[in-house]
């Protein structure tokens, strides 16, 4: 066993040295080409930990590709702190912030609430903001509780649990399986802009603040973050899917749009 663990990690650093001398490359000749590039460089998201030398090496890779594609360093950033689980604790200070609210304002069936509707929408998240919102959504609607005092409360735990990185329970504190991708153990918390992004999408969310139908339905053109959070709630809840079918399907039809409009805008 002892071998094969040492082969693994002998053939990893060979992947490493490799990808470190075609990046050498790329930046001597001003290579521009990102699937040429990537199709040396996605290796090392094979065997890729935090703070390990593949992601340092990765993220000397996204510098490059940032003197020529901001947007699409940006992108890949992003998508790289998600991937490692730098996004994850912040999800679950949501989901405990939810059920805290659900436990003090609905008493013995707050526990359930939680699982019927903030879990079950938070938990099919695709990103940590799609999952921050989906946990929070129904405590805003169903609740009245005000958006931005929920996201305050989740920045305020967020924040503690990261002056104490060593104390992890929250891992294990829900009974539900585990957020993905897995929570590592440092954690990248988000800007004052992204989190001004999550209340935005709550109150959008929120269909009591609406009028009429057509007033809500129309608030979620070219919202990417609520419609992706009002799909999972649909899609997750079969008798509501069957009902509002007309609606996810402008939903989706939305999103649609919107991923051919940055793809053809190079976004």
């Amino acid at each position: 066993m002892l071998d094969m663990f040492a082969e693994i990690a002998k053939q990893q650093e060979a992947q490493v040295r490799q990808c470190k001398t075609m990046l050498a490359g790329f930046k001597a000749t001003g290579e521009t080409d990102l699937d040429y590039m990537d199709s040396y460089m996605d290796s090392l998201h094979d065997f890729m930990e935090q703070g390990g030398d593949a992601e340092s090496l990765y993220l000397e890779y996204i510098s490059h590709i940032a003197t020529f594609n901001p947007l699409k360093a940006k992108e890949l950033k992003e998508n790289l702190e998600e991937s490692l689980g730098y996004k994850t604790e912040i999800a679950y200070a949501a989901a405990y912030v939810a059920r805290k609210i659900c436990q003090a304002e609905r008493g013995d069936e707050g526990d359930e609430f939680f699982k019927s509707q903030c879990w079950r929408v938070g938990s099919h998240g695709h990103d940590w903001k799609i999952m921050v919102t989906g946990f929070l959504y129904h405590v805003v609607e169903d609740l009245d509780y005000d958006a931005h005092r929920l996201i305050q409360l989740t920045k305020e735990k967020l924040t503690e649990w990261m002056r104490e990185p060593k104390n992890d329970f929250w891992r294990y504190d829900f009974d539900e399986e585990e957020l993905m991708p897995f929570a590592g153990e440092k954690c990248i918390p988000p800007t004052e802009k992204e989190w001004n992004e999550l209340i935005d999408a709550l109150n959008l969310l929120n269909e009591k603040t609406a009028k009429d139908k057509n007033s809500y339905l129309s608030r979620f053109k070219d919202k990417y973050l609520p419609i992706k959070v009002k799909i999972e709630d649909l899609e997750h809840q079969p008798s509501r899917k069957e009902e509002h079918h007309l609606f996810l399907q402008m939903l989706w039809d939305y999103v649609d749009k919107q991923e051919h409009d940055q793809l053809m805008n190079g976004g």
